[in-house]
């Protein structure tokens, strides 16, 4: 590994104000997660804000690979501004709505699933936007001092919205998260990009069709989302469900687990610095095993160790998450060419989010038959078990730090 000269990433103009709407929209999301959820509660229950949530996530799962074939068909700046505009306008509706004393669950969820739609397009974006945005030297620290935004504002976001759902209502907080949306649309429009020539198929379901085949014939590629799904699959599920469970029985309550889940998030502000400075040469290996931590929480949950043990445990998963994402990121918009580069993202993004729903519904029936202690023991051994059969996969290890290094297509 070796140290970078500076933080020259910040004199790119385009990345800058990338990084600004970034900041603004992300700093809006984390007030309004607060806010949607006290909302939806003041008029309704549990089952209400499950509705709302659902309404939401949904057509994310229904979309991304849409959205991710628009993104490498059309300007991806555009998609970005006009999904911004969307969000925009789905929480001023729903600010509306709370304001006026009219909301209900339908009316809120069916706003949220516009919101959860235009997410699906401008998720794939993303990722090929950075590329655009910034010199390929600077990749690393790009992604490094995006990832570093997002954890910062994961602490400080719903901080701020809880002070406002307080001492205001959840209402004025949503309608804050809506002008940082039209922020965030005004900084991505004054991006001045190189325009970039791609050619698209006179079919959507081509193209779509194109973009599997760019997944499929690149191994570390679906080597590494395979683990993304499959860890989803268990750590989260066993990690929100199951922990608060332990926390209560033997920690102390809800206190305790709030502060295991804070030291992550300030892991992942350290991880964020670590991932401006550090280098690997085998990105991919690296990323995998700095999320081993992952796994090792799991397992000290199942014993459980002391209140202290699972802080420091956590506070290192945080840095793993932090550094292995930005390392998976610049490897990807490295050895992708750019004309696929949100198609194959598009699948990044699903493999994360598809299998979720199914570890939420079977995680409490595997507790229920197995016990708490040995379900986390087992979704310990799994993620584990995951991360270091990935490594051995033999393109994951050749891909190196250098632009387009190694294997881009076969193995």
């Amino acid at each position: 590994m070796r140290l970078p000269v500076s933080f020259d990433v910040l004199h790119e103009r385009s990345f800058a104000r990338y990084l600004a709407a970034s900041t603004v929209s992300t700093l809006g999301s984390g007030m309004a997660m607060v806010a949607l959820a006290f909302a939806v509660l003041g008029f309704g229950g549990a089952t209400d804000l499950g509705i709302v949530l659902l309404a939401r996530e949904i057509p994310i799962v229904l979309l991304l690979l849409l959205g991710g074939v628009f993104a490498d068909r059309m300007p991806r700046r555009t998609i970005l501004v006009g999904s911004d505009l969307v969000k925009g306008a789905a929480q001023v509706g729903t600010a509306i709505l709370l304001f006026s004393g009219t909301a209900n669950v339908w009316n809120v969820a069916a706003l949220q699933a516009v919101f959860g739609m235009s997410a699906a397009f401008s998720r794939p974006a993303t990722t090929g936007m950075v590329r655009e945005a910034v010199s390929d030297a600077r990749l690393q620290e790009a992604n490094a001092l995006l990832g570093l935004s997002s954890s910062v504002l994961s602490i400080a976001g719903p901080a701020i919205g809880a002070f406002i759902v307080a001492t205001g209502s959840p209402a004025w907080a949503i309608l804050v998260d809506s002008i940082t949306f039209f922020m965030s649309a005004v900084l991505v429009a004054s991006m001045h990009l190189t325009a970039t020539v791609r050619i698209a198929s006179a079919s959507i379901l081509e193209d779509l069709r194109d973009g599997w085949r760019e997944f499929v014939t690149r191994p570390w590629a679906v080597a590494m989302v395979a683990s993304f799904g499959l860890f989803q699959l268990t750590y989260f599920p066993a990690l929100l469900v199951l922990g608060p469970l332990v926390a209560k029985r033997e920690l102390g309550g809800a206190g305790a687990w709030g502060l295991i889940l804070a030291v992550e998030s300030f892991g992942a502000v350290a991880g964020g610095m670590f991932a401006l400075r550090l280098r690997f040469n085998r990105p991919l290996v690296a990323s995998q095993l700095m999320v081993v931590p992952a796994g090792l929480l799991l397992a000290a949950l199942a014993v459980p160790l002391p209140l202290i043990g699972l802080a420091v445990v956590s506070f290192v998963v945080g840095i793993g998450f932090a550094l292995g994402n930005t390392l998976w990121m610049t490897a990807l918009q490295r050895n992708v060419p750019e004309h696929a580069l949100s198609r194959i993202s598009s699948f990044d993004w699903l493999g994360s989010v598809a299998l979720n729903p199914i570890g939420y519904a079977l995680i409490g029936p595997i507790a229920a038959g197995f016990g708490t202690s040995r379900t986390l023991a087992l979704a310990a051994i799994l993620n584990v078990a995951v991360c270091v059969s990935v490594v051995l996969v033999p393109s994951v290890r050749q891909i190196g730090m250098h632009p387009r290094s190694a294997v881009a297509v076969g193995d």
